[in-house]
């Protein structure tokens, strides 16, 4: 049965609420109500049900208001245990669990070595299945339920049919690890690409929250896009878009993770990166395939230093990701295209031949208005923001408690 009109309105108006708290922080009714353009009395409803259901609290007058005349304004904030969420970030050799609160708040971090390509799928569920039920587990002494997880993983993966296609972390394609999780855990669970995660991470930046058209280029073992088109994020039509790491530079050219020739990601990569320089320069010993942040970073001092071959593998590796750049500025002509991941430690190196590249392909006309910016990689985006899509999701589940035939999470 369809919901009643006024029963979406009121929804709608609830998520728009909670996330403004979520983004903001503890807020009077009346600010609010002028953030959201809603009347002060369906502020006042909606914060009172939550206020009754434990998704909110009060908070005494913020004290830059307690010397202005009239009545301090009490303060609204959410309940950081009203709920929790997990998130899981699946990379090669690597899996992390995380847990959000329902501020949106990382608050617990474990990582755990894994020879990611010697799993099967079921022993991959499995795997998955043992660590998240143990975190439940804990989390349950000291936070509220858990209302969602996010799975976050490196390559192509189906969101709406819930599978990894390929990733490099794994020998497996195409398999379902949505469902038996979503049939173990009964809560939302949802899969994306470890670019989108980051995308929603930086989307909530204030310096980003307005920018409606953007294009945010992950650099780091591999390379990655997430696409934000009039403020939503573009998934194509499976749920699987923007893959720009894997769009060509030229044909037959150098091998790709993915198994194909001439993508911008055997170029631009760390392991493309490291693939050329190891052999030729005196570099720390590891794994050449899946270089470290210590081989990485010693491989950008040798170029500020003024190596020859160094200088000369990021010029090249700028030239490539510039030719990109400029098809997706001639594509989709973003407001801006920000560039971030682990990989922007060589960016000053990059740069010069990225931009000779960008207007060797494009007239000015196409490159327009739009601005090209990197955001630093102090900590890692992919859980973070895989905790605010987690939340997303739980947050349509929270507001429908009331309604008929929806049961609580707890």
């Amino acid at each position: 049965m369809v919901a009643p009109a006024t029963d979406s309105i009121r929804t709608d108006n609830t998520l728009a609420l909670i996330r403004s708290l979520r983004a903001h922080g503890a807020m009077a009714r009346v600010d609010l109500a002028a953030a959201n353009q809603l009347s002060s009395a369906t502020v006042t409803s909606i914060s009172g049900e939550l206020l009754e259901r434990g998704i909110v609290v009060e908070r005494p007058p913020n004290a830059r208001n307690l010397g202005h005349r009239g009545r301090p304004k009490t303060l609204i904030a959410l309940a950081p245990d009203a709920a929790c969420v997990i998130t899981v970030k699946l990379s090669i050799n690597e899996v992390r669990f995380t847990a959000g609160n329902f501020c949106g708040e990382l608050y617990y971090s474990d990582t755990r070595a894994v020879d990611t390509l010697a799993l099967t799928a079921d022993a991959l569920i499995g795997l998955l299945s043992r660590h998240i039920d143990a975190l439940r587990q804990r989390l349950a002494a000291d936070s509220g339920p858990v209302a969602g997880i996010c799975l976050a993983v490196q390559g192509i993966v189906s969101p709406l049919h819930g599978s990894i296609v390929w990733s490099p972390a794994f020998a497996l394609r195409n398999v379902d690890i949505v469902s038996p999780l979503r049939a173990r855990f009964d809560c939302p669970v949802q899969l994306e690409n470890d670019a989108n995660c980051i995308s929603a991470a930086i989307t909530r930046h204030p310096d980003y929250m307005d920018t409606r058209n953007l294009a945010v280029i992950m650099l780091g073992y591999g390379v990655g896009m997430a696409i934000m088109i009039d403020g939503k994020p573009y998934l194509g039509a499976h749920g699987s878009s923007a893959e720009f790491g894997h769009t060509k530079y030229e044909s037959n050219g150098a091998l790709c993770a993915c198994g194909k020739r001439g993508c911008i990601e055997a170029y631009v990569s760390d392991y493309a990166l490291y693939r050329d320089a190891h052999t030729l320069l005196p570099l720390p010993s590891g794994d050449s395939a899946h270089p470290s942040e210590e081989q990485m970073q010693a491989l950008v001092r040798l170029a500020e230093s003024g190596n020859p071959i160094a200088r000369q593998i990021f010029a090249k590796a700028g030239h490539v990701l510039g030719t990109g750049i400029a098809n997706v500025l001639a594509l989709f002509n973003p407001d801006q295209v920000l560039i971030t991941g682990s990989g922007v430690r060589a960016y000053d190196q990059l740069k010069p031949s990225l931009d000779q590249a960008l207007h060797d392909a494009l007239v000015e006309e196409l490159i327009g208005q739009t601005r090209l910016d990197t955001h630093g990689w102090d900590h890692d985006m992919t859980c973070t923001g895989a905790i605010q899509l987690a939340l997303k999701a739980a947050d349509h589940r929270l507001v429908q408690f009331d309604r008929p035939g929806v049961l609580p999470l707890s």
